[in-house]
């Protein structure tokens, strides 16, 4: 299934994976809105994209935005939720308002973009939602990104019955290098990519490009629905 002059909108596009699912998804002839929260670097990643793909600033927090985003957007064919706020700690310590921001940008946003999306998503499109290995690996400190994750892949699976023909998919990532590990100090972050790497299957920790061409495929592949594709590098199995 060709993605030309397809119509491909992505939520969380102003770096890191998001960025790479627009880039590659432009290279294949797609038209891509990016999406995110700050004007300035959605403004520099659409550069980056290219001549195919235009910006709109949107909070995949706000119900209300994000209406508003789709009453912009009209007709689409895929649809692409990579936002996310993270937070890791013992659960006896988790502070409450990092729990709900958690819950709000990866379970209630997905129900949001959908909820606007679906009426005018196209019957051959997909949508494909964003996990992440803490939903399959139990790690310490990560219950409450786990239960989100976990969340996302049953709603995921309900929706690719509820909008049938319209294929909903997961792609759950591992350790991915991408800008939302940058506070982290340098030489300390490369030596956790190395020390990981070396413990993966795939003996290396994940590149943006890893998800992009997964996210394509999903797209692409019109007998794919209601799964949970995995790129971690086997993370989960160690």
């Amino acid at each position: 299934m060709s993605l030309a002059e397809k119509k491909v909108v992505i939520i969380g596009a102003s770096s890191g994976m998001g960025l790479a699912i627009a880039k590659t998804a432009a290279e294949a002839g797609a038209k891509v809105t990016l999406v995110g929260r700050n004007s300035t670097s959605l403004e520099k990643a659409t550069a980056e994209v290219g001549y195919n793909a235009h910006a709109i600033a949107a909070n995949i927090a706000d119900e209300t935005a994000i209406a508003e985003l789709f009453e912009q957007v009209g007709e689409l064919d895929h649809l692409v939720t990579t936002a996310a706020n993270l937070a890791y700690a013992p659960i006896q310590e988790f502070d409450s308002a990092a729990a709900q921001a958690i819950i709000t940008s990866k379970i209630l946003g997905p129900f949001y973009a959908v909820k606007h999306a679906a009426s005018r998503l196209s019957k051959d499109g997909s949508i494909t939602f964003f996990s992440g290995v803490a939903a399959w690996k139990p790690m310490p400190g990560a219950s409450m990104v786990a239960a989100a994750n976990g969340a996302l892949a049953a709603f995921a699976r309900s929706l690719a019955v509820e909008l049938a023909p319209i294929r909903v998919n997961v792609v759950s990532p591992g350790v991915v290098e991408t800008p939302s590990w940058n506070e982290m100090p340098e030489e300390e972050r490369y030596a956790f990519f190395e020390n990981l790497g070396k413990q993966l299957p795939t003996r290396r920790v994940g590149q943006p490009d890893d998800l992009a061409d997964a996210v394509l495929f999903l797209m692409q592949n019109g007998f794919t629905t209601g799964t949970v594709l995995h790129v971690d590098g086997g993370h989960r199995l160690i």
